[in-house]
């Protein structure tokens, strides 16, 4: 049963906001290195603006399949911490890099073999200007492999609460971010390609940060040397096990945004560009769920590895509970300043007054994105990735799709009603995330 009566529990409390604080830290890092983008191309004008989000919309729906590596590394990795064993954690992380990085190359080929088909398939509106677009999108496939690396080693420091590592890294590649920003775009007047190139030499930075911390860092309580690289069929086998539910489940979740970002696409140029912006203003908030959704991955595995399911549940209430209060403040700014936060972003007076409209809707929306993202995490931690996959699809395609062409196509409600069904999605999908939790039968899967 949920009960207020958790949050008494002031060692949880105190261990979820060690975990949970600097990931916000690490999370606003990530989401300011994507606001400083958006600024600094945002000087440049909407077209440049819908250039950056066409050329990376492909490519963000497509970071499931490494981020479904990173989450079955860290099922096995923090029960694994909270069991003390740490020769199986060494495995798990060498076999997640053994999958992760082949197909990080794969996606690579893909991506720059068929990138006009990519964009073509992206944006139809004969209103954009698909040269930059393109070349967006070929300079941030080449930098992919970074990610292979960073996403699974980032949620394996996740997993056993060194979550100082990735805040760390992450504050790192958005100052090399900007100024490597600042003089590809201004400097060498390279506009959206100099973003581009900023962005994929900025991640290869966290690359070789990973790399010394994991192979020479002796303090660290991941130390791979050679003799630990080796395949281990049995190890990969449990990590694919969690991590299919886990790609498809982010593979619904991104490519239903992709639809969903097409149909605003074919609103034209204005609306796009609103949509860009009320969204990157929005992540602060999302910023703040993706931190305690880490804490109550890492927190609900460890518990589990000790095998204490009670404790566990109430780890993930706890989590729960915080990121719900400080959501939903950050919910209430965005009503009630939608203008100046938007106006941070672009001059332009048109996409000022829309994405203001839109920032103000999706402020309604923020308890039950809370609710999602952290109960979802916690889920993840204890390896019931086939009951995310479920939740996720069932929104994205029983609510979102369907309700954003009928208010878009039928209704002709624009950008506005677009933004309208992002809430009735996450209160359709909050509601049975908190059922699933709550009934607890994920405390007893075996990973």
């Amino acid at each position: 049963m949920f009960s207020l009566d958790y949050m008494k529990d002031k060692e949880v409390i105190k261990e979820v906001l060690k975990i949970s604080i600097p990931a916000v830290i690490d999370v606003l890092a990530q989401t300011l290195l994507v606001a400083f983008d958006m600024m600094m191309v945002g000087s440049l004008g909407a077209a440049a603006i819908s250039s950056v989000g066409i050329g990376s919309a492909a490519f963000n729906a497509i970071l499931p399949a490494v981020m479904a590596v990173g989450i079955g590394a860290a099922a096995l990795i923090s029960r694994a911490f909270g069991a003390e064993n740490k020769e199986e954690a060494k495995r798990a992380t060498v076999q997640s890099l053994f999958i992760s990085v082949p197909l990080g190359m794969l996606i690579i080929a893909i991506f720059i073999l068929f990138d006009k088909n990519i964009i073509s398939l992206v944006a139809k509106d004969k209103s954009f200007d698909l040269k930059d677009a393109i070349l967006y999108h070929n300079i941030n496939a080449l930098g992919f492999i970074f990610i292979s690396f960073n996403i699974v080693f980032f949620n394996i420091f996740r997993a056993i609460g060194r979550t100082k590592i990735p805040m760390i890294g992450n504050t790192i590649c958005m100052i090399v971010n900007v100024i490597l920003n600042y003089f590809f775009i201004f400097i060498l007047d390279m506009g959206v390609a100099g973003a581009a190139i900023a962005t994929t030499l900025a991640r290869s930075s966290l690359t070789i940060m990973s790399f010394y911390l994991v192979f020479y860092k002796k303090s660290e309580w991941i130390k791979l040397g050679s003799k630990d690289i080796f395949l281990d069929f049995y190890i990969m086998k449990r990590i694919i096990k969690v991590a299919i539910p886990a790609a498809l489940e982010q593979l619904s979740l991104r490519v239903g945004m992709l639809i969903f970002e097409i149909m605003v696409i074919s609103l034209g140029n204005l609306s796009y560009a609103s949509h860009k912006i009320a969204n990157t203003a929005e992540a602060f908030s999302y910023s703040l769920g993706f931190a305690f959704s880490f804490a109550a991955t890492a927190l609900v595995g460890q518990e589990l590895g000790r095998d204490n399911p009670k404790k566990a549940m109430r780890n993930g209430y706890i989590c729960m509970t915080m990121g719900l209060i400080i959501m939903s403040t950050m919910g209430f700014v965005f009503f009630i300043i939608p203008e100046l936060i938007i106006s941070l972003f672009t001059k332009e007076l048109d996409v000022q007054a829309l994405a203001s409209s839109a920032l103000r809707i999706v402020s309604i929306c923020q308890p039950f994105l809370a609710i999602t993202m952290i109960l979802s995490g916690a889920l993840r931690g204890a390896g019931a990735t086939k009951s995310v996959l479920l939740v996720t699809f069932l929104g994205i395609f029983l609510v979102r799709i369907p309700t954003t062409y009928f208010f878009l196509n039928i209704l002709k409600t624009g950008l506005l009603g677009a933004w309208v069904v992002m809430t009735i999605d996450l209160a359709f999908r909050s509601l049975i995330i908190f059922y699933i939790f709550k009934k607890g039968k994920w405390q007893y899967l075996k990973v």
